[in-house]
């Protein structure tokens, strides 16, 4: 009975993606006492269910809802964060630009010890700084080897 279903979601990848957001959004808006998951937590975890069934999107679709996602964050936390550095920005700055640079160094030295290959090399570095944009630009780069 649940074959067909994810035989159909497999061969039609776009309703896959839009019934993720459908069902993601309603499970998000459900209240149980005063608990709601909220919108965007109901997606995710619909689209990591979603996700069990072995469906192929293309990379393009990926990387354009991967910068749908960058841009919603950037979105919400924009004037928050552009108020902040007005406020003190040039000491937070410079300490932004330290860490960055301590964990590409940290990352490079890890990888030419362990003679780790490129690719567990950006996973290593995009996960030692917790930065989504890095692990889209890594990808980027190694798909452009």
């Amino acid at each position: 009975m649940f074959h067909w279903f994810v035989t159909t979601l497999q061969h039609h990848p776009e309703l896959a993606i839009f019934l993720t957001l459908a069902i993601g959004y309603w499970i998000g808006n459900l209240k149980i006492g005063s608990f709601s998951l909220g919108s965007v937590t109901g997606v995710l975890l619909t689209g990591v269910l979603v996700g069990q069934m072995d469906i192929t999107i293309s990379e393009n679709v990926k990387s354009i809802f991967f910068i749908f996602f960058l841009f919603a964050v950037g979105y919400g936390v924009g004037p928050q964060f552009v108020r902040g550095i007005a406020s003190d920005g040039a000491p937070q700055a410079l300490f932004a630009v330290v860490i960055c640079l301590i964990c590409l160094a940290t990352a490079y030295t890890a990888i030419k010890l362990a003679g780790y290959d490129v690719g567990f090399g950006a996973g290593l570095f995009a996960g030692s700084q917790t930065i989504s944009a890095s692990i889209g630009l890594a990808t980027d780069a190694i798909n452009r080897l």
